[in-house]
């Protein structure tokens, strides 16, 4: 199964965002350092098959959950703020109807301060869905989780990563300073594997070229997700992931090492929006 994967410790808010405090996240915070916004995100489902997961930082901060500077583990409805996660909105839907632009299959979810999110009940007989989260100083940022289990129960772990305005101006100056190309409406890409080999991007079976003609794909240097472009770069980094600028219309997006070839997934680009898939390799 090839998800795009990435709690509430008051019993109320638990049973409201159907989260569960009981499992360590290593996105949460490290080892020595325990805080409220430990535990794995869980989904109770009741009529369909939910989605949960980590709001999840990109650029200077990649990699970070996306939280208030103190937060409570509560229910952004409750704790009343509008900073950090508690500025955004999340829903769900299917990809199709989430490619097309059509809001009507459209689950408006949850947010906790520690920047947690809970979309239930979306339809169980859809495999390929899309998360989003919209906002004030962002662009439209989802994920995509593709071949899910097509029956009442829960997806976890789902990482949606948040492309602040900012960051998203920030690496079209990383890539061409004098003249910085537009970054929405692209995807970013996580190559999934244990290899140190570096991968590359593939469109229909070939090789992604540099920016400005689309398509056109880069990668992320260092080891964080998503941090730093570096135009040099030829391959992925210890970090495993790349945006790529698509053509319009529908794509077959894949990777590739000499010997190793990524899961295919068709996709098509969504305008002013960023979108996180993740490649089996």
């Amino acid at each position: 199964m090839k998800l795009a994967f990435v709690a509430l410790v008051l019993t109320g808010c638990a049973q409201l965002l159907g989260l569960e405090d009981t499992k360590y996240d290593q996105h949460d915070s490290g080892v020595d350092a325990p805080s409220i916004c430990d535990g794995a995100p869980a989904c109770t489902a009741m009529t369909g098959r939910s989605v949960c997961g980590q709001l999840v930082q990109t650029g200077a901060m990649a990699g970070l959950p996306l939280r208030l500077g103190s937060p409570t583990g509560n229910s952004c409805a409750t704790v009343g703020s509008t900073e950090g996660p508690c500025a955004l909105t999340v829903y769900g839907q299917a990809m199709t109807s989430f490619f097309a632009g059509n809001p009507a299959d459209r689950i408006t979810g949850e947010i906790d301060d520690c920047g947690r999110f809970v979309v239930p009940d979306l339809d169980s007989a859809v495999a390929d869905i899309a998360v989003a989260v919209t906002g004030t100083d962002i662009e439209q940022s989802a994920v995509v989780v593709i071949d899910r289990p097509t029956m009442m129960g829960t997806d976890t772990r789902v990482e949606v990563d948040v492309v602040t305005t900012a960051t998203a101006q920030g690496w079209g100056t990383e890539i061409d300073a004098a003249n910085p190309p537009s970054v929405t409406g692209s995807y970013l890409v996580t190559f999934a594997t244990t290899s140190d080999i570096p991968y590359t991007l593939r469109i229909a079976g070939t090789t992604v070229g540099s920016p400005p003609t689309q398509p056109w794909g880069l990668y992320f240097a260092g080891s964080a997700p998503f941090g730093t472009l570096d135009p040099a770069l030829t391959g992925s980094q210890a970090n495993h992931t790349a945006i790529v600028v698509p053509p319009t219309g529908s794509m077959e997006l894949s990777g590739q090492r000499p010997g190793k070839t990524c899961s295919k997934v068709m996709l098509q680009p969504v305008a002013n929006t960023l979108i996180h898939v993740t490649l089996g390799c």
